[in-house]
């Protein structure tokens, strides 16, 4: 578990039950969760060599939604590389809320 990533959630007041959700997503996935704690740590994504999952990255992410800005980014990496062709549908409809 991510301690840099536990901090950041507490920090934001994230609830107990959606914080181990969160981490255990993460679990899953070390390479985004290494990027998720260079964000935190440094303030800016990752330049050299970024994780690309169905072309797109962190911060191409978080630079095609408002919705995006910080974890969400990090979180829609994982929805693509687990789930693609939802995760894409979501891109490409603009992350409209029902």
């Amino acid at each position: 578990m991510s301690e840099i990533i536990e901090k950041y959630y507490k920090d934001n007041n994230v609830m107990p039950m959606l914080l181990q959700q969160k981490l255990s997503k993460f679990e899953k996935h070390k390479d985004i969760e290494k990027e998720f704690e260079y964000w935190i740590e440094n303030g800016e994504f990752v330049s050299d060599k970024p994780i690309l999952i169905e072309g797109y990255t962190a911060e191409k992410l978080a630079e095609v939604s408002k919705c995006l800005v910080g974890d969400g980014a990090f979180d829609m990496l994982i929805e693509l590389r687990e789930n693609p062709k939802a995760a894409l549908k979501k891109i490409a409809d603009g992350f409209k809320m029902k």
